[in-house]
Order: C-alpha cells, then structure tokens, then sequence
C-alpha cells in the first residue's frame, strides 16, 4: 500500500463542489463521492500565505511555532525543530517523493530514503534529485523569473533546450508536447492564451512526476500545483459574478476570461484521474488537499495597471549597488526580495527611503531571516512621476514602472482559512457509498496522522488526531 498526495493549491470545497456537481463524470465529481471529506482550517495566525500555510500542513505546528513567514527565507533552524513531515518518514525508512512542495528547498542532507526530491519553484538553485530532472528544474525557474504579474510570451532559450533534450527520458508525454505546441500556435492567433503558459508549466511538471512515480514506486509521494490558485486569484468574477455588486465587472472582460478558471481545472482533473487509475492499479491511496483556501475580495476594483519594479538591477544600481552588494531570490510579484550581502547595502536602502512614486514610496520590510522585501502597492495610475528628493527620475532608469495589466486582473479572490482534504481508498468497502457530508478538521491534524498511518509515533508537539486508518507497511 503506498500514498499519493496531490496539493492542490488554495482551492477551497465551493469551487470543488461547483465542477464536480457541474460534471457528475468527472474526477473531481468521484472524489467527492467516494471520498472521505474534509473541510480543512488552517491554524496561521495574521496574513494567510501558501508559504505560511503549507509549512503548518507539513510540520504540524502553526506560523506561530514555526516562524516562516516569506519564500526563500533560511529553514535550517526550523527543520531542525519542526521538520517537514516527508523527512520524519524518510528519516524513519519510508521511501518518499517530493515534486514541487512549497518550502521544500534546500535538498535534505541524507537523501537515503527519498526516490526523487524536485524542490518547489522558487527555489535558490536547480539542484534536484536524481540529478538529471536539474535540467528541468532550472528551465522552471528560468519561466517563473521571467513570468511576473505578466505572462511573459518569450522562452529561456538556452535552459529549455537543455531541458528539451532529456524530456523525453524524463518522462514528458508526446500528448503533452502536442498541447505545448499547440499552445504557442494558439497564441499566434489570440494573444490572450498566453496566460495558459502558467498552467502549461504544471503540466510538463506532472509528466516528469508521474514518471518518477511509476519508476520508483514510493511508499508517499507529494506533489503541489498552484496553476488553479493562480486562475482563482484573477478570474474568480467569471465564475461567482454574484459574489460582486452588480456592474463591478465590464461584460466584455468576463467573457473574454470566461475560460481560465474551467481550463486550470480541466488540468487538474485529467491529472487527477490519472492518479485515481493508479492507485487502482497499484492499490494506493490518494490524498487531496489544499492548506487554505480562496474567497472573494468584496470592495476591490478592477485593476488595469499596476506600479512594479521590473528591473531589480536598474533599482539597486541607481542606489548605488552592485550585483556582489546583494542576491536576488525568485519570489511572487509584486513582492521582490534580495539577502543583503554587505554593510554597504544596508546603507544604500536607506537612499531608497527618499524615492516617491504619485507620492508613495517603496514598501521596505526586514524580514526575521535577514531577507530584505520590496513591493509597491500602487494601482491604475494613468501616468507616475517618481521623485528622488527634488529629482524627477525616468521609471526606465531606476527599473519601477507602470504595467499595464495583459488580463487587467486583481486579486479579485484572496486566501480565507478554509480549505479541503479528502481521502480516496479504493480498497475501501465504502467506497461505493456516497459521503455527503464534509466533516471540519485543523490542518495541524494531517501531520500526526500521516505520521500514525505509516506507523510512526508523532512528535510531543504534534496535535493527536488520526484522519487515516493505519496501513500495513511491506
């Protein structure tokens, strides 16, 4: 018997209620009725982020304990406290497999136990495990630094053609390489498709997964999408319009976004149903879950343009830096975060306190890593003047501009506490029985009783609840 988690991002129950009861064929649909149903809370404390939230699912523990707060920040006091369930199993002789988790980087130091170890898509580096799924990984990176608040219509060259030269070994699907190829020819002719590309990426990643999966046959393995969250974010309006004020939203642009949300999620079912035809054959378990979800942002706006910084070297130049002054770590736009290197950098942020955009200046926060966090917070508009003391500066200079929005989406859902878990066995004698019900569960639970399931005792710090029956290890 072995596990298969699928995370699935921020999707909250309504919006899995709304395909599967939208589509009674469907993976979604199966899941939810042969499933046992969990509607998750998260324990987080203050501003809910997935890479708060997913560190609370994986080490049983809130952001309270735990402590992380922002991407790329340094784990190694935590993992020393409160590790990541996958390397408790590990450590304790149960083979695992990561693809993707967030937080998951840097590779653990004793890679013993683990079949494949993919960090997630802000990782620092492109070191993977086995190491030839690095050239994938460092053409993902590659995508997610040039893919902002924008999807960029261009490719990393250099890194895709690495990539492209092992994929087939890697296990990227011919299917998958026809939809890839038809993707950049659908661009040609409607330019908005390009925001598919954002979910084009999880599918390459399945593929490789799914392969690394069959191949080496963990006893759990995990596996993270973010592709419907992103789509949430932006296109919620088009699916739950009554969730707004009448007239919130222009006719025109629902409908031109009208298919974003139901393209991620049709991913997401294929990919799903395929995990389900597994676990078939191979007597798994499948666990689907998210660590929060989404829900609608009631008072916002429809956002055209945003102030961002583009280009963070023409910023930290035009304060007098250089590249050996500070590191760049990949991070979720608008937010941009550099690991000071120097005194002299520290010294030189202080120049940035004197810059005005429209008479707002750039969000500075320290973070408890050492990480230094940029964002602006500035939208739709018409034009910006930025002031350095009494100097009008060029936005091309110093790499802050105003963005005219390809998809002109806000946030228009945002995080709310509530989130899913649901736990498939075939095996199971009810699993032709309809569970209607979904029953509410603390996300510090699903830790511990993993832990339980494979056998293991929790940690003392670990909460006490068992979710799964416990099973037989071969």
């Amino acid at each position: 018997m072995s596990v298969v988690v699928y995370e699935l991002n921020e999707v909250p129950r309504r919006l899995f209620d709304f395909y599967a009861d939208a589509f009674p064929s469907s993976a979604f649909a199966k899941l939810r009725q042969h499933s046992n149903l969990f509607e998750t809370l998260t324990a987080d404390v203050g501003s809910l982020s997935p890479w708060i939230t997913w560190p609370t699912i994986h080490r049983g523990v809130s952001n309270l304990d735990h402590e992380i707060s922002d991407l790329g920040q340094s784990l190694s006091k935590v993992n020393k406290e409160f590790p990541n369930v996958y390397n408790i199993l590990a450590q304790n002789g149960i083979k695992v497999g990561v693809f993707g988790s967030l937080q998951s980087y840097p590779l653990p130091e004793n890679l013993d136990n683990f079949c494949f170890y993919v960090p997630d898509t802000f990782a620092a580096g492109d070191e993977c495990f086995p190491k030839d799924l690095s050239d994938f990984q460092s053409f993902n990176l590659s995508m997610v630094k040039a893919n902002g608040r924008n999807v960029n219509s261009g490719i990393a060259v250099k890194s895709a053609s690495r990539f492209l030269k092992n994929s087939i070994n890697l296990g990227l699907q011919p299917k998958t390489f026809m939809k890839l190829s038809n993707q950049v020819l659908m661009e040609r002719f409607n330019n908005d498709r390009v925001v598919r590309r954002r979910t084009s990426q999880v599918e390459i990643a399945f593929d490789l997964y799914f392969r690394q999966l069959q191949k080496t046959q963990p006893d759990i393995s995990f596996f993270f999408t973010n592709h419907v969250a992103s789509s949430m974010h932006r296109y919620w309006p088009t699916i739950f319009p009554k969730d707004y004020e009448d007239g919130k939203f222009e006719s025109g642009w629902l409908k031109q976004w009208a298919g974003e949300i139901p393209h991620a999620v049709k991913v997401a079912n294929f990919q799903l149903q395929k995990i389900i035809n597994y676990c078939h054959q191979t007597n798994s378990e499948l666990i689907v879950c998210s660590s929060m979800g989404q829900g609608a942002v009631h008072d916002v706006e429809p956002v055209k343009s945003e102030v961002l910084i583009t280009n963070l070297q023409k910023l930290m130049t035009y304060i007098g830096l250089t590249r050996n002054d500070y590191q760049a770590k990949l991070s979720m736009a608008p937010l941009v975060v550099i690991t000071p290197l120097n005194e002299a950098c520290e010294q030189a942020l202080e120049r940035l306190k004197r810059i005005n955009i429209n008479g707002s200046s750039v969000d500075i926060n320290r973070l408890q890593s050492g990480e230094i966090r940029f964002s602006t917070s500035l939208q739709n508009q018409p034009s910006i003047e930025i002031m350095d003391g009494n100097k009008i500066v060029s936005p091309s200079e110093i790499g802050i501009e105003n963005v005219d929005l390809q998809d002109a989406s806000g946030a228009y859902a945002y995080h709310i506490p509530e989130g899913i878990l649901m736990h498939y066995d075939p095996s199971s004698t009810n699993q032709n029985k309809k569970q209607n019900t979904w029953t509410s569960m603390s996300a510090l639970d699903f830790a511990p009783s993993l832990l339980r399931k494979f056998g293991l005792k929790r940690p003392s710090y670990m909460s006490k609840e068992n979710l799964f029956t416990t099973i037989s290890m071969h």
